[in-house]
């Protein structure tokens, strides 16, 4: 049975005042509709959007009693309490979100762990992915990839169901098993080397990896080979770490900006340097009373030289500009100067700074802040943050918050990476986070202080 057969059958057995205990939804429910009723039929039942949004998460529990209750909170909202959904302590109400929260976690796995392959169909272009969710939860998860996807077709399938984007309308199709889907392309290789590149041992727990990257998708996740080898690897990884020669920049004496731009271009204090096109130094107002740090430059800045210039730098420009500031009455700069990459075919993959590249690069940060000496220090991202903060953050508990006891300024206070806003799996997260790095920015830009922007 569909949701939308369920809501159908629901509201004639409501009308006909029939109580729970008579619906049977193991078998066809209309047919006890005339068997007993218990109080006076519903000429018009009341639903509410809370409930509905709710019951449409719950259709998708495996759970054959997911029906009655649905059911019966229907029932008791028209009958008992119009409130009850509310009342969290209720056995049905608890049961019914308990379930909801975990088809929504569910959903959010798909959006997360889906890989998809490209491939020819009957002379055309498509991305096919096979995926086991834990609940019937991929209608429900499809119009997420016609939001993110909508450009390419596509088929996602898994063992119940089929969902299938034509660029013009989403269908369904009974499901396969995935011995059935055989399907692979070379960008499997590219997400196998990005988790290499993300893969940090120091941070390595293997109970929370698990939690995080459930085992059951590890069959349909091509990054997913590599992981028991890189855990083979970690104690030998953490030794060489650990065995490593420390690498500090020599920066020159001096509180003149152009000669610390210049030194920075011969650098050598860590490998970046060898493999970047060039030393992507700060830029903006030497005298801004706010200061903006990213992580490290991306491609279009690496080949451009100028700071925050590719996709990321437009949405800073567009955060600054929402928060009524001038890009140029700010100084710009990020926590490693170089960009560092891996080669994939005719393209240059972002790979994350590591620490002994982030320690290296840190006396360029620390010289730029003594030039500019803001009053307050925006960090973006997580780079940044440790760089700044001296320790591993949380940005979604920290964001928002000042820290006044930094060395390097007044005010220290971090948020959102625009990539991390590019990124966001909704429409709806894209503008909470870029609110939120506009709130922030407006909240810095007003810390008190002797310069005007």
């Amino acid at each position: 049975m569909k949701f939308d057969q369920w809501r159908s059958q629901a509201r004639l057995l409501l009308q006909q005042g029939v109580a729970p205990a008579h619906a049977d939804w193991a078998q066809s429910p209309s047919l006890f509709a005339d068997e007993a009723t218990s109080l006076k039929p519903l000429a018009q039942p009341v639903v509410t959007s809370d409930f509905i949004e709710l019951a449409q998460l719950v259709s998708c529990v495996r759970d054959p009693d997911r029906w009655s209750l649905l059911y019966r909170l229907i029932y008791r909202m028209n009958h008992e309490n119009k409130n009850l959904l509310k009342v969290s302590v209720d056995e049905d109400v608890r049961k019914a979100d308990v379930w909801a929260k975990s088809v929504s976690r569910d959903i959010h796995k798909m959006h997360a762990f889906v890989r998809f392959k490209k491939t020819e169909i009957n002379g055309r272009e498509t991305y096919v992915a096979w995926h086991r969710p834990e609940h019937q939860c991929l209608e429900l998860a499809s119009s997420f990839f016609v939001r993110r996807f909508g450009d390419k077709p596509w088929s996602i399938f898994t063992p119940d169901l089929s969902a299938h984007w034509n660029l013009e309308e989403l269908s369904f199709s009974k499901g396969i098993p995935q011995n059935e889907f055989e399907h692979s392309d070379s960008f499997d290789e590219v997400w196998t080397t990005y988790y290499k590149s993300i893969f940090n041992p120091a941070r390595l727990k293997i109970k929370m990896m698990k939690t995080e990257m459930p085992v059951k998708y590890w069959s349909s996740m091509p990054e997913s080979a590599i992981i028991q080898e890189l855990i083979r690897e970690t104690p030998k990884r953490l030794q060489n770490m650990a065995e490593a020669p420390r690498f500090l920049a020599e920066v020159p004496e001096t509180n003149d900006w152009q000669v610390l731009r210049e030194a920075a271009k011969s650098c050598k204090a860590c490998p970046l340097a060898g493999h970047a096109t060039q030393t992507v130094f700060g830029e903006g107002n030497l005298n801004a009373n706010l200061m903006i740090v990213g992580e490290q430059p991306g491609d279009e800045e690496d080949k451009s030289g100028k700071i925050f210039a590719g996709p990321a730098g437009h949405i800073l420009s567009q955060a600054l500009e929402h928060a009524g500031i001038d890009r140029e009455s700010v100084y710009i700069t990020n926590a490693v100067k170089h960009f560092k990459w891996i080669p994939q075919e005719k393209e240059r993959i972002h790979k994350k700074a590591n620490g002994r590249e982030m320690q290296a690069c840190k006396p360029w940060l620390e010289a730029e802040i003594a030039r500019v000496q803001p009053k307050a220090i925006l960090a973006l991202g997580i780079t940044a943050g440790t760089a700044l903060y001296g320790r591993l953050v949380n940005i979604q508990k920290e964001r928002g918050q000042f820290n006044h006891e930094s060395p390097f300024a007044p005010t220290l206070s971090i948020s959102w990476h625009p990539a991390a806003i590019l990124r966001a799996p909704t429409p709806e997260q894209y503008a909470k986070r870029m609110e939120e790095l506009v709130s922030d920015i407006r909240k810095l830009n007003r810390v008190p202080g002797p310069k005007i922007l």
